[in-house]
């Protein structure tokens, strides 16, 4: 069975739309959302997780005037505690991707070139995993403007890529994507751009042209880059400058970390060496405003030095694109407990899988040097 068989047409999510008139890739994606969550009809195993994120505790911390919300998450222990691109890992077993459950299904989107999916591991409810129809690997350079139409087609959503080194679970190519507004750095940044407090952050101006603009995220827990544009082509330009100058970067200074795997070696997992700058994105658009939104967080890994510690000191955490926005995901009650209880470790978790400063200063110099700011 290939993932074409998994798809459901329009008379199969007839039962599922909730305005029969009005069908597009968004309303499929809800249809889909609704019919595998059906008790007759679904996917068991999402069921299973949907009665398990009932359960889920949730609390906010503050950390150095940033709100980041704590999950103790089990529906997550799969991405959290994935070892895809770990060096140790070899490309072996089936692909989760390529072999989907029976009852699994999904919506062909884009020329049928990717399977919207219902994403087993549950952030909030309704997030999606958008997978290629082939196994091709987790590497987005030549995939941006697929992203850039998906938002523009998905445009209740916000979509996510993870990097192979900055918390992908799997080495099949894959976005993921879930409701715009949910997840808190969304809101954060928000208010950021209407001029309101978010702790000390601050938006430093990088670029600027009629139709576009960059902007660094300041004393924000964690470096960010933010690009906006009413214009897909300038987005994606402006993206492939960033990707140039980020890789620069990450090879002059991924090197010699502790616990970090030197930039440029070889990804076992995708049989190739190192070729893409290490970061996560999130991008959405406003049809109301013709407004792309584009969200960068470089990392310098996805685990931080917590994690390779022995025994009880160690804490197991993946820091991923919900993690980035701001979502830090635990998957042991005592894991849970230690998140709770110490804001200097949760910005060591940030500060550890986040470019220093140093770097996001020389990123900075080249992005200005570059755009003439």
């Amino acid at each position: 069975m290939n993932l074409y068989d998994h798809h459901l047409d329009d008379s199969e999510l007839q039962p599922f739309f909730i305005d029969k008139n009005t069908v597009d890739d968004n309303a499929r994606a809800a249809a889909l959302v609704r019919q595998q969550s059906d008790p007759v009809r679904g996917w068991p195993r999402y069921i299973r997780n949907l009665d398990a994120y009932s359960r889920i505790l949730r609390d906010h911390v503050n950390v150095q005037g940033i709100d980041i919300v704590v999950t103790l998450n089990e529906t997550r222990a799969p991405s959290v505690t994935a070892k895809t691109f770990e060096s140790k890992c070899i490309n072996s077993g089936p692909c989760m991707l390529c072999h989907l459950d029976i009852e699994q299904k999904g919506v062909l989107t884009l020329d049928d070139r990717y399977l919207i999916l219902v994403n087993p591991g549950i952030t909030i409810p309704g997030d999606l995993t958008i997978a290629s129809v082939n196994h091709e690997p987790q590497i987005i350079v030549d995939s941006f403007d697929d992203m850039v139409s998906l938002s523009k087609m998905l445009t209740d959503y916000l979509l996510f890529f993870n990097g192979a080194m900055a918390g992908a679970s799997s080495s099949h190519f894959h976005f993921q994507a879930g409701i715009k507004n949910t997840l808190i750095a969304e809101r954060q940044i928000d208010r950021l751009l209407d001029g309101l407090p978010v702790g000390n952050a601050e938006l430093v101006p990088l670029h600027k042209s009629d139709t576009g603009r960059i902007f660094f995220l300041n004393k924000y827990l964690r470096a960010v880059y933010l690009i906006e544009s009413t214009d897909d082509q300038e987005l994606i330009r402006l993206f492939q400058q960033f990707f140039i100058d980020l890789r620069a970067m990450n090879q002059k200074m991924i090197r010699n970390i502790s616990n970090v795997p030197d930039f440029g070696g070889s990804i076992r997992s995708l049989n190739m060496d190192e070729t893409e700058p290490r970061m996560n994105l999130a991008l959405k658009y406003f049809p109301e405003t013709s407004k792309y939104q584009l969200l960068i967080f470089p990392k310098i890994f996805n685990r931080p030095s917590v994690y390779f510690k022995k025994g009880a000191q160690q804490i197991i955490v993946g820091m991923a694109i919900k993690e980035s926005l701001g979502n830090l995901i635990s998957c042991r009650t005592s894991d849970y407990q230690k998140l709770l209880e110490s804001t200097k470790l949760i910005s060591e978790i940030y500060n550890d899988t986040s470019i220093s400063t140093a770097m996001a200063d020389e990123l900075n110099q080249s992005l200005r040097t570059v755009f003439s700011f």
